[in-house]
């Protein structure tokens, strides 16, 4: 069974990283990617490998819309195919480029690795609120050394918050265990994994302004979606407290996905969107970018490699973890992902078998 859901949208670059003349290269589910844009700004993702000799492409130049590999000088157009050998007046047949399906969407780049013709950008999952000019969206990306399952896990359970992040955006209850009338709600509706926790009468300072009067207590949710393969969307709200909730005016919402570099490593594309620090220009976002980035960095990122260390080459569930009340929805969610990798897998399957028999028949 693959170690990847192959016919996925993933993150593979964020918008600002892939320039106009760039040639962009990224390792993504253990393969070479190049990613560059057109002349006419459209990205485009291949195959960061020549046909020829295996050379990088990365490593070439630009020629217009075409890449040309730096080795012996065979050029690729966006599409994958080999529009000049130097030395024949046709290129071989075989010199093309695996290309991948690619959409520029929310401030990201997604791409598609699986099946071409299953490629539906209508799958791309809901991240408009990085479109939400009122809410001065901005992104980011990281990398730790992790298989990328442990990024769901270590997003989808939250409270760790109170204990791995006591110094920057947790710790703030005196008893880091559940507060009186804290509700927390999993389900999985159709494969998306739904979550939501609800904390009543905060009477401490929020970490970032929330919409509610200062030194007024609230109540403050965090409702959670995750789309296959390690996509999620966290929607925060509050109101002043015992106020009904308004879940149509978030603080914050955020965006967290994951994509796998190679079995154990990972990229972790993040964003998000709010109503604080609105004033102050780029060196605002830059400093708030700094201070996520830096959470995940050093406090997030070096557990989850200690994870992985510990895991070796093992899966979570065939070490028999402890299982704790707060991790329905990460179980949940690794269910959802080996039923996503054994139904690929049974697709494999039954097109070899009939490829097969196709064979013997001719």
């Amino acid at each position: 069974m693959s170690d990847y859901i192959l016919n996925a949208w993933y993150v593979a670059a964020c918008d600002h990283e892939v320039g106009p003349q760039a040639l962009f290269a990224r390792r993504l589910l253990d393969q070479p990617v190049l990613i560059y844009r057109t002349e006419a700004g459209t990205p485009v993702a291949m195959l960061d490998r020549c046909p020829h000799r295996f050379a990088y492409l990365s490593k070439g130049r630009r020629l217009g819309d075409e890449v040309e590999c730096i080795y012996h000088g065979l050029r690729f157009g966006p599409d994958g195919a080999c529009t000049r050998s130097p030395y024949q007046k046709t290129p071989p047949a075989r010199a093309a480029v695996r290309s991948f399906p690619v959409v520029e969407r929310y401030r990201m780049i997604w791409i598609w690795m699986g099946d071409p013709a299953l490629a539906d950008p209508a799958l791309i999952p809901d991240h408009s609120h990085m479109d939400r000019a009122d809410m001065r969206p901005m992104g980011w990306h990281v990398t730790f050394e992790g298989n990328w399952q442990l990024g769901n896990d270590n997003l989808m359970e939250l409270t760790h918050l109170f204990w791995l992040h006591t110094s920057t955006i947790g710790g703030w209850k005196p008893d880091a265990g559940g507060t009186p009338g804290e509700k927390y709600t999993a389900r999985n509706e159709g494969g998306k994994v739904l979550s939501r926790t609800f904390v009543p009468n905060i009477e401490r300072p929020p970490v970032f302004y929330n919409g509610v009067a200062e030194g007024q207590p609230f109540d403050q949710w965090n409702d959670t979606e995750w789309v296959a393969p390690a996509n999620m969307k966290f929607t925060m709200g509050a109101v002043p407290a015992g106020a009904p909730p308004v879940t149509s005016q978030p603080y914050m919402i955020q965006s967290h996905c994951i994509t796998p570099q190679t079995r154990t490593s990972s990229h972790y594309f993040s964003g998000l969107a709010r109503i604080f620090q609105l004033d102050g220009g780029p060196e605002v976002d830059e400093r708030l970018i700094a201070f996520f980035s830096k959470v995940f960095e050093e406090e997030d990122g070096p557990m989850m490699q200690d994870v992985q260390t510990q895991m070796g080459e093992a899966d979570l569930f065939d070490l028999d973890p402890l299982i704790l009340p707060r991790d329905s929805g990460a179980i949940l969610v690794r269910r959802e992902v080996k039923r996503r990798l054994a139904e690929e897998a049974a697709a494999v399957a039954v097109a070899r078998t009939g490829a097969a028999r196709e064979q013997v028949l001719a």
